[in-house]
């Protein structure tokens, strides 16, 4: 009987099988232990990040947002690329010494190599843009404190109202309960237009979102940008004798930036906790936070995402409408039904007021925010990570504390969109110049926005504000 020649090893087929696995081409070439020393590490970190997925897949993917794990990843990437190029190389001279091996091997295992490196350059390069835009978005920084001279610094208050020459000193904040220890989120959304020609911010789109924790129920009150005597927290109510900001609200942004002796906070984000300080006391509510978006980054993530559908209740007819890069107008006709716009479509859609007003904007800022809410929640978007992620580094900020995303998330996935109510408070029902009963009117109505219909609607704390009639 003929002794069958044995078996010849391929240093290529063991550096590609520990290139995919590391350990596996040491164990295909029967080197048990010196495959275990490659394969046990990989193993038990994937074990290990398997069983705390599946234990809390919610709280798993939002930890991967924060800068301390991030950093972790990053460094952990770079530890597996090592460790992946080890395995290859060894189970390549792991071959039987004396085993031809031609040129064809050595460049294959010089393209895994290469191979190895680029998958890593990849995933260490979006744990970065994911790195720098987690910390840009929620650092103390905002979007960057108002240029020197800028106009803010001398602009007074509207007639009808008297600064306090002496500022009371600040009274110390009271601590605000943790998120949703009062069984709602409350988050103040902001569309900031800062358009060419401008040398600030504005505060163009103002809109809370109320969601109960308890049932997943959504509603959006949106706030006029033209309300004027909005009454001031207490930490800034020394401001004017009525205890209010006189001007239009989209105002108080830049006043309040200019004016760090009446309203306290850090230079870059002054203007913007005044915005949500009052905006919590028009409504009576304990804002969790504020989202910041720049009207310009709305554009470019609708067309990251492929466009918008929206269906259209009414159709718009602007015939000056002002392009945003402000170098003209343009005549803007949206037909009713069934549209897919782009971005800067979806962004004129939602901001056109000529042929109607303020008010039939903002019932279509609304319904845009829902289309896109909708739209984000159904379709993948790994594919588009880094260019997201580049989006929002540069056009989104938030004050919400990074460690209460994942019961954000959680929330955020009872929530039906389709359902989400929408509430404006607009003239007839409140004037625009408001007063005591306008502002108790308003509170009323979001505190109840969520009680079954019949029950009593919780009665809102007064609050003594001198001079608001």
């Amino acid at each position: 009987m003929t002794e069958q020649p044995p078996r010849r090893r391929s240093a290529t087929l063991a550096a590609t099988l520990s290139f995919v696995v590391p350990g596996l081409g040491q164990l295909a070439l029967g080197s048990v232990r010196r495959g275990l020393l490659y394969l046990l590490p990989v193993a038990a970190l994937v074990a290990f990040a398997a069983a705390v997925a599946a234990a809390d897949p919610v709280r798993f993917l939002a930890s991967l947002v924060r800068p301390d794990v991030l950093v972790g990843v990053f460094i952990l990437n770079l530890c597996l690329f090592a460790w992946r190029s080890l395995a290859s190389v060894d189970a390549w001279r792991t071959v039987a010494e004396g085993t031809p091996r031609g040129a064809l091997t050595t460049v294959v295992v010089v393209a895994l190599l290469l191979a190895t490196a680029a998958t890593h350059v990849v995933i260490g390069a979006t744990t970065y843009l994911a790195y720098d835009a987690v910390t840009a978005i929620t650092g103390d920084e905002g979007f960057g404190a108002l240029p020197a001279g800028s106009p803010a610094s001398t602009l007074e208050p509207s007639p009808g109202a008297t600064p306090t020459p002496t500022p009371e000193p600040t009274p110390s904040p009271t601590p605000a309960p943790p998120p949703l220890a009062d069984g709602r989120l409350d988050i103040l959304l902001i569309g900031a237009d800062a358009g060419p020609y401008r040398w600030s911010l504005r505060a163009d789109t103002l809109i809370v979102l109320s969601v109960d924790v308890g049932t997943g129920r959504a509603a959006f009150f949106g706030i006029p940008r033209n309300l004027l005597n909005v009454p001031l927290p207490e930490e800034s109510r020394g401001a004017f004798e009525c205890g209010c900001f006189p001007g239009l609200i989209n105002a108080l942004y830049v006043y309040a930036s200019g004016h760090p002796d009446d309203f306290p906070g850090q230079d870059e984000t002054r203007g913007l906790r005044a915005v949500q300080g009052a905006i919590g006391e028009l409504t009576g509510l304990q804002l969790d936070g504020m989202v910041v978006v720049k009207l310009q980054g709305f554009v470019h993530l609708v067309d990251a995402i492929g466009g918008l559908d929206i269906d259209v209740p009414e159709g718009v007819y602007d015939a000056n409408y002002p392009l945003e890069d402000g170098r003209g107008k343009i005549v803007l006709h949206i037909r009713p039904g069934r549209q897919h716009f782009d971005g800067r479509t979806a962004l004129a859609y939602a901001r056109s007021r000529h042929q109607d007003s303020d008010h039939g904007r903002m019932k279509r800022q609304q319904i845009t925010l829902v289309a896109l809410g909708r739209q984000l929640m159904g379709q993948p978007l790994l594919t588009k990570v880094p260019e997201l992620l580049a989006i929002a580094r540069e056009n989104l900020w938030t004050n919400l504390d990074i460690e209460d995303l994942p019961a954000f998330i959680e929330l955020a996935q009872r929530v039906d969109v389709a359902q989400i109510g929408r509430f404006a408070f607009i003239p007839p029902k409140y004037p625009e110049f408001l007063d005591t009963a306008a502002i108790e009117g308003i509170r009323a109505e979001v505190a109840g926005v969520f009680q079954p219909i019949g029950s009593p609607v919780p009665t809102p704390q007064p609050t003594e504000r001198p001079g608001v009639l």
